[in-house]
């Protein structure tokens, strides 16, 4: 008989085999994922209380379980937020049909009670069973991961005719103003996202130059002479413990200017990029992306493959 229970440190053991299992599935649909990865600690589910099983007598058959909730859900909200992330939810293969619909109303109770009201769960990409369930109890798709091998683009329909490097620390200031016009393209319709800023004064892309060199941040831009007009930035950690794989390497995001968009601009950055990387051993590339940012999405999904998907509901602030 199925019962659902309190998440507890006791149920790590098989939670871990859970997420092992589904990780492996996902391999199948997305085979350039890594064979070898190596899953996070799961004792801070264990510790927090927020988390739920789901039980047949004495097995496990699924669990959902969240980060501790944080102010300011994705950084452009006045809402607290939980997340779930990939390890921290999962479901085997039973008769329940319902089983994480079931576990997300008991959770639910915990993190509303907290006042959490954005809910973001993340699953693999390919799992239906659960993004059907999700669906129904008012989730939306907001972000998703995507993985490539480090081969370049064939076929580009425009030779690059700007000059493309990756850029030194002391050019850096000179990608502020292109991130600025990216914040003003995130504010539009549909993406409506309104990141949190302090106020710009004079000076402030040298501050911004040392946050990126502080955070370890790697541009690579396309110049005509001497103006950039794209550029792609480049870290070495992902969003996920996927991404913490030796020799893999994440876009964390790019901008164009509109006049010299359709014209292979970016896909040429890309293979620069690629062809960089490649030479430092690297194997994978990863980006992610808010999948409402019809930009965005129409351009990474030509050239990555996606393996996990971020679904989110806000709870109806009266409520609280």
């Amino acid at each position: 008989m199925l019962k659902i229970i309190d998440f507890t440190e006791s149920h790590i053991e098989q939670a871990l085999s859970i997420a092992k299992d589904i990780y492996e599935k996902e391999r199948k649909s997305v085979p350039i994922l890594p064979e070898f990865v190596e899953f996070p600690d799961f004792s801070v589910f264990g510790k927090n209380g927020l988390g739920v099983s789901a039980f047949d007598d004495n097995k496990m058959v699924g669990y959902l379980c969240c980060f501790d909730p944080f102010k300011k859900a994705f950084g452009s909200t006045n809402a607290i937020g939980v997340w779930s992330p990939i390890h921290g939810n999962g479901i085997i293969d039973s008769e329940y049909k319902n089983i994480f619909q079931i576990m997300y109303q008991e959770a639910a109770k915990k993190w509303v009670n907290l006042k959490a009201t954005s809910h973001a769960i993340t699953f693999y990409a390919h799992n239906n069973s659960i993004q059907n369930q999700l669906y129904r109890y008012g989730f939306g798709l907001r972000c998703i991961d995507t993985i490539r091998e480090m081969k370049v683009i064939d076929n580009i329909d425009y030779e690059c005719k700007y000059d493309i490097s990756e850029l030194e620390h002391n050019e850096f200031h000179l990608i502020f103003p292109l991130g600025l016009l990216l914040d003003e393209h995130l504010a539009e319709s549909p993406v409506f996202i309104r990141h949190f800023q302090d106020k710009i004064e004079d000076g402030h892309e040298y501050k911004f130059a040392q946050w990126q060199i502080q955070g370890k941040y790697r541009y690579f831009a396309a110049k005509n002479g001497e103006d950039i007009i794209a550029y792609i930035r480049v870290h070495d950690e992902g969003e996920n413990f996927i991404g913490d794989v030796k020799n893999m390497k994440h876009i964390h995001g790019a901008y164009c200017l509109p006049e010299y968009r359709g014209k292979g601009t970016i896909q040429n950055i890309l293979n620069f990029i690629i062809k960089k990387l490649k030479d430092e051993n690297n194997q994978l590339l990863g980006v992610d992306f808010e999948s409402f940012n019809p930009t965005a999405s129409n351009f990474w999904l030509k050239y990555f493959t996606e393996y996990t998907h971020s679904v989110v509901r806000r709870i109806d602030d009266l409520f609280i």
